[in-house]
């Protein structure tokens, strides 16, 4: 019976493969890179990416249309642009033949930078009410925004958190008990759907950092250097709540929003903002961060 099934281990029940090269996804891309090799003490490079995955789900989204799509939107932002940059400073002609002090100043000092600006994460379609063994009952409203009316997600001037619910509740409804409610809704599949215009907001990275040696004789170097994240204090967001539509929103004490479908829960008491670590903020804020080494060898 064991070998019928496939099973050559039935002591250890069903084993399911893991890591196997099934084709259950899908990845188109255009990707482009420039290099600029190093001269006149400038090197820099940088890379972009307009990409689309797709991975196949076990069921298909409406169980009543056998022709409904039957892979769904996974995790890879649409479009990626990163570069770098090293600038190493020259000696100087006119320091040379003047103040020739000068030049142990200004030259050799190395100035550097990463960027990475990429689009924002999909934001999952609402998962409200089990019935009938569906995943989601809520569907999109024809005619409604995704967002709220004058809000963009990636510009704070249209918004603020503390205040403003982002997520348009009246852009869902739940799908009537027994009722078929259409494809894309991501009915019968598992949850983790996406929608290609339903994206949190942006969070750029931005790193520079400054630094040289200075060598004395030929043991002996001192090396300077000081690294930024976040270099221009960008304020970087949280993706918003989007659990349930129907559910109301929640303000704390001092009439701030921190829970219900469309908040961003940004608000931090005092003391407890950590340091910007390079990647989004878990709650909201993440302000800019810099650190100074030295270091004397020989």
């Amino acid at each position: 019976l064991s070998t019928v099934l496939g099973r050559p281990f039935p002591q250890f029940g069903t084993i399911g493969p893991a890591g196997s090269p099934t084709g259950g996804s899908k990845y188109d891309s255009l990707q482009t890179k420039a290099t600029k090799r190093f001269s006149h003490g400038l090197q820099a490079g940088g890379f972009f990416t307009w990409a689309q995955g797709f991975n196949t789900e076990p069921f298909r989204q409406d169980y009543f249309n056998p022709a409904s799509n039957h892979q769904v939107l996974s995790q890879i932002p649409p479009r990626t642009l990163s570069f770098n940059f090293i600038y190493t400073t020259p000696k100087s002609d006119y320091f040379a033949n003047h103040a020739k002090f000068m030049n142990t100043i200004i030259k050799d000092w190395q100035l550097g930078g990463f960027a990475s600006y990429e689009s924002g994460p999909f934001i999952v379609i609402p998962t409200t009410g089990t019935a009938e063994f569906l995943t989601t009952q809520d569907v999109r409203v024809a005619g409604q925004p995704l967002f709220t009316p004058g809000v963009d997600i990636n510009n704070l001037k249209t918004y603020n958190p503390y205040t403003t619910v982002v997520l348009n509740p009246a852009a869902w409804a739940q799908c009537p008990v027994a009722t078929n409610c259409g494809t894309g809704t991501a009915l019968g599949g598992t949850t983790g759907n996406y929608l290609k215009n339903f994206r949190g907001p942006r969070n750029p990275r931005e790193n520079a950092n400054i630094g040289r040696n200075f060598r004395f004789k030929e043991r002996w170097n001192f090396q300077v250097r000081a690294e930024f994240t976040n270099i221009f204090n960008r304020t970087l967001m949280a993706q918003p709540i989007a659990t349930s539509p129907q559910n109301a929103v929640s303000k704390n004490a001092l009439g701030i929003l921190t829970g219900g479908y469309g908040v961003i829960n940004a608000y931090q008491g005092p003391n407890t903002a950590g340091i910007f670590d390079g990647t989004a903020a878990a709650s909201g804020l993440a302000a800019r961060a810099g650190t100074i080494i030295a270091r004397f060898s020989f």
